[in-house]
C-alpha cells in the first residue's frame, strides 16, 4: 500500500540530507515534493505449544538442566511490535529509497526466566566471577532501530544501471534453504526460519551494485561489489540464537555462548586473517535466454553464511591437547584471537567462493513452472569431533575439534503449479502448488573425518543429505481468506515440520494472519542432553512448537 505525499516532513528531509543524498536532483525545484510512503505498523504475538526445556545452571560440574517453573506450555512466548516506514521517489532517469524500522517489545514472563537462567548460568563460569550473563536479551537482542535500505539509483548510460547504498540483491530460484542466495545473511533470532517474508530477515548491505544490458546477447551483467569496512560485523552472514533466548537451539535456551557460561565462552572474531570482515566481498551474475529457458551464471567471493568454530589450541578445560590422545586440529589456519586462558573457541565466517547455476521455464505438458538450482563451494568449512571431552573427545562439546574444508554441491529443484481445486474445496479461484526439494552433496566425504553439521550438539554429517518441502496457498472470499499449508520431512536425518495458517485480509490496509508452527524430530534425536552427539536440523527444533498471531496494518 503506497500513498502520494505532497510534501516530506522537516524530520524527513533532515534524514535524507543527513544520510548524503546530492547531486543535480536536490537542485531540482520539487525535490521535496509527491513522494511516495508506504510501510506497516505490526503487533506479533506467539505462545509456546510445549514446554521447552531451559538450562538451569546450579551444577557447574555437570550439564544438568532443570525447569526453573516446571512448566512453559501456553505461556506467551513473544510481544512484539514493529513500525516500518519506507520512502520512495522516482526522478525519471534516477530513483531514491531510504527504509527503516522500529522494534520494541514486551517482555514476557517467560523471556524474563530465560534472562534470569542466563544470568545464574553465567554466575557458574568456571573461569570467571562475572555476576551477569553480560548479555541483555531484551536490549540486545530483541529491541532494535534500523536503517533496513538506503539506496539511490540511476541510469549511466541507456544499457548501464548503477544502484549505490545500502540495498537487497536476491540470486537464486528458492525462498527456502540457501544455496545460491548467499550475498546476504538472515538473523534467525527473532523467529526461526518461520518469516514468510525473506526481505523482513535479511541483512541488507551496503554495496555498488553495476548492471549492464547485452541487447546482442540477450542477456544482463550484474556486477555486485562490497567494501567490508562500510558493513557491521555482525550485518554479514547467518546470525543464530547464541544468547539462550526464545529460538537457541534445543537444549540451549537459557545459556549464552557468546560470553562465559558453564565455561563454554565462544566469542565471534571478526579479525581472523581468513575470515576478516573487512576484507571486501565481491561477485558478477550473467542472466540471459536459451530457448524457453531463463538461466543465470554465477560466481561470488565473500564470507560463509553460517559461522564455525575455530578451537582454542590451548583449551582451558583441559582438552583438545596432545595428552588427550584424540586427533586435534587446532586452530584453523594456525590462527586463533580470542583470550587464551578463558575461551574454548570463537565464531568465525572463513571466505568462500560460491559459483552457481539456476534456471527455469514454463513446462505446458504439465502446466507448471519449473526450477532449478546448483551451487558448487570448494573448501567449504565443516566443524568435527564427535564425542565430548569427558567421553574421551578431543574437545568439550562435538565438533570443537577443528574445521576440515570440503567441496560441495547443493542443489535445488522445484516446481510451481496451479490446481484448480474450487469443486473439491470451494476455493475462490485455483490453488499455487509449491514442491521443492534440496540436496547437499560432499563431494570428497570420508566417514572417518567426523563431520558436524553444527558444532555443539550435532550428529555426523552424512555423504548426502535431503530436505523436501511444499506450500499449498488457497484463497476464499475473493481472497479476503487466505489459508495455507506448509509441510517439510528430512529425509536423511529425520524429523519434519508442519505449519497450517491463515490470513484475514480486511480492505486494503489490514491483515491478520494466524499460524502454527509444529515440529516432528526423530526419535534418535530427542534426548535431554543425553545422547547429545546425535541432532541435527529438527532435533534442535523439539520443544519448540508455537502459536502465531500476527496483525499487520498497511500504509
Amino acid at each position: 500500500m503506497k500513498k502520494r505525499m505532497k510534501h516530506l516532513t522537516p524530520l524527513a528531509s533532515a534524514v535524507m540530507l543527513a544520510a548524503g543524498v546530492h547531486g543535480p536532483a536536490m537542485a531540482q525545484d520539487g525535490f521535496f515534493d509527491n513522494w511516495e510512503v508506504s510501510g506497516y505498523a505490526r503487533m506479533h504475538l506467539s505462545w509456546n505449544l510445549e514446554n521447552p526445556y531451559l538450562m538451569d545452571g546450579e551444577d557447574p560440574n555437570g550439564l544438568v538442566g532443570a525447569d526453573r517453573k516446571g512448566n512453559y506450555r501456553y505461556d506467551m512466548s513473544m510481544a512484539r511490535s514493529i513500525l516500518k516506514l519506507n520512502l520512495f521517489k522516482d526522478f525519471g532517469d534516477s530513483q531514491f529509497f531510504v527504509s527503516g524500522r522500529l522494534n520494541r517489545e514486551y517482555e514476557t514472563d517467560y523471556l524474563e526466566d530465560l534472562q534470569e537462567v542466563m544470568d545464574q548460568n553465567a554466575r557458574s563460569d568456571l573461569f570467571s566471577n562475572r555476576s551477569k550473563s553480560q548479555v541483555d536479551l531484551m536490549d540486545d537482542v530483541y529491541n532494535s532501530e534500523e536503517l533496513r535500505e538506503l539506496w539511490w539509483q540511476t541510469n549511466v548510460t541507456p544499457t548501464t544501471t548503477l544502484k549505490l547504498g545500502k540495498q537487497q540483491v536476491v540470486w537464486g530460484e528458492t525462498d527456502f534453504f540457501q544455496s545460491l542466495d548467499v550475498i546476504h545473511g538472515y538473523d534467525q533470532r527473532i523467529r526461526s526460519f518461520l518469516e514468510p517474508e525473506n526481505e523482513d530477515v535479511r541483512k541488507p548491505l551496503w554495496m555498488v551494485n553495476l548492471q549492464e544490458e547485452f541487447n546482442q546477447l540477450g542477456g544482463t551483467l550484474q556486477l555486485i561489489f562490497i567494501p567490508g569496512q562500510l558493513n557491521g560485523a555482525y550485518d554479514r552472514g547467518n546470525s543464530f540464537d547464541l544468547d539462550g533466548g526464545r529460538w537457541a537451539n534445543n537444549p540451549n535456551k537459557g545459556i549464552t555462548f557468546r560470553t562465559a557460561t558453564f565455561g563454554a565462552d565462544v566469542p565471534y572474531n571478526f579479525d581472523h586473517k581468513d575470515a576478516d570482515m573487512d576484507d571486501p566481498s565481491y561477485g558478477l551474475r550473467w542472466k540471459s535466454m536459451l530457448g524457453d529457458w531463463e538461466y543465470s551464471l554465477a560466481w561470488f567471493h565473500g564470507p560463509s553464511v553460517n559461522p564455525v568454530i575455530n578451537p582454542n589450541p590451548n583449551n582451558p578445560l583441559g582438552v583438545g591437547d596432545a595428552a588427550s590422545g584424540a586427533q586435534f586440529g587446532g586452530a584453523y589456519k594456525g590462527e586463533y584471537n580470542s583470550a587464551a586462558d578463558s575461551t574454548v573457541g570463537e565464531l568465525i565466517y572463513p571466505f568462500v567462493n560460491v559459483f552457481g547455476f539456476s534456471a527455469n521455464r514454463y513446462m505446458e505438458s504439465i502446466d507448471s513452472v519449473f526450477s532449478t538450482e546448483l551451487s558448487y563451494i570448494p573448501d567449504s568449512p565443516y566443524n568435527y569431533g564427535l564425542q565430548a571431552g569427558e567421553a574421551g573427545g578431543c574437545a568439550f562439546f562435538p565438533g570443537f575439534c577443528g574445521i576440515k574444508e570440503k567441496d560441495v554441491v547443493k542443489t535445488m529443484l522445484r516446481l510451481d503449479k496451479q490446481v484448480a481445486l474450487q469443486h473439491f474445496l470451494g476455493t475462490s479461484r485455483p490453488s499455487f502448488l509449491s514442491v521443492q526439494l534440496f540436496n547437499t552433496w560432499i563431494t570428497d566425504y570420508d566417514r572417518d573425518d567426523e563431520l558436524v553439521n553444527s558444532a555443539g550438539f550435532s550428529g555426523r554429517t552424512k555423504e548426502f543429505s535431503t530436505i523436501a518441502t511444499a506450500i499449498l496457498a488457497m484463497n476464499y472470499d475473493n481472497d479476503r481468506i487466505n489459508p495455507s499449508l506448509a509441510v517439510g520431512t528430512d529425509m536423511t536425518y529425520g524429523g519434519a515440520f508442519v505449519i497450517p495458517a491463515v490470513e484475514f485480509a480486511y480492505g486494503d490496509h489490514w491483515r491478520i494472519r494466524a499460524e502454527a508452527d509444529i515440529f516432528f524430530d526423530d526419535e534418535s534425536q530427542d534426548r535431554a542432553l543425553q545422547g547429545f552427539n546425535n541432532t541435527n536440523l529438527f532435533g534442535y527444533f523439539n520443544g519448540n512448537d508455537q502459536l502465531s498471531l500476527r496483525v499487520t496494518y498497511n500504509f
